[in-house]
């Protein structure tokens, strides 16, 4: 026997309503008809071993008196007893602070969306704990932030003449609502005397909340900020960044 179409449905809006339901089919598979699927997450990652390309370095937290000249941000070898390949932040804090760090441009977020990110970072250092120095410790007085924003983070001077990063990241031991403070690099050796070199890898649980441009791209960035006053440098050897979406 031949199947008849419900009285409601005429002929004529046969098509229409197919239509209709083959879009609410297709929005239920994709998960935009369940209100309880869980967000996302989009990991962006850099392993510097391999691949330390469209980084770009930059110095900051300085006045043109205490300009340091030393100041390395370049891919380099790793020094013993490590093997292998990083990134190198390093240079002498002339003064009583010095931000050395490095920014990327990445797409791949939902554009204009907001997104919760928490970072981590693995790096080479030979810093020392609980040791003492100029203007503070080799170790716990140089702090690592990183953070993600729409803008480009970049040095610019102050109405003061100063030369500071344009985005609201902090200072030294605390973070900002565009970056946050993931720890120092102080390492395990407590020999003050013969500092080595070692990995250290920094995982905070606190979060930031930032916004994708309206291409869905971001800018990370990641540096030392230090207040101990004299050279300081680490290796960069991964930086991870994980983005779930906040709305």
């Amino acid at each position: 026997m031949q199947r008849q179409l419900p009285q409601a449905i005429r002929p004529a809006r046969f098509s229409a309503w197919m239509a209709a339901v083959t879009l609410a089919a297709l929005s239920a598979g994709c998960g935009g008809g369940d209100s309880n699927s869980a967000p996302t997450p989009v990991t962006i990652t850099t392993n510097f071993a391999t691949d330390s390309s469209g980084w770009v370095g930059g110095k900051a937290d300085y006045s043109d008196t205490t300009a340091p000249v030393d100041v390395i941000t370049a891919p380099s070898v790793l020094p013993a007893p490590l093997s292998g390949s990083g990134y190198r932040l390093s240079g002498t804090n002339k003064s009583d602070d010095l931000f050395i760090y490095t920014r990327k441009y990445f797409t791949g977020l939902r554009p204009g969306a907001r997104y919760r990110v928490a970072f981590q970072e693995k790096l080479a250092t030979s810093a020392p704990s609980d040791c003492t120095g100029v203007g503070g410790a080799p170790g716990e007085s140089v702090y690592v932030h990183a953070g993600a924003t729409a803008q480009e983070p970049k040095t610019v001077k102050d109405l003061s003449g100063n030369n500071v990063v344009n985005i609201d990241r902090g200072n030294q031991g605390t973070g900002g609502s565009q970056s946050l403070m993931l720890g120092n690099i102080a390492n395990s050796n407590t020999n003050c005397s013969a500092p080595v070199f070692e990995s250290k890898t920094l995982a905070p649980t606190a979060t930031l909340t930032t916004q994708a441009d309206p291409l869905g791209g971001i800018w990370l960035h990641t540096g030392i900020d230090s207040g101990f006053e004299t050279y300081s440098g680490v290796y960069l050897q991964s930086f991870r960044a994980t983005f779930t979406p906040a709305d």
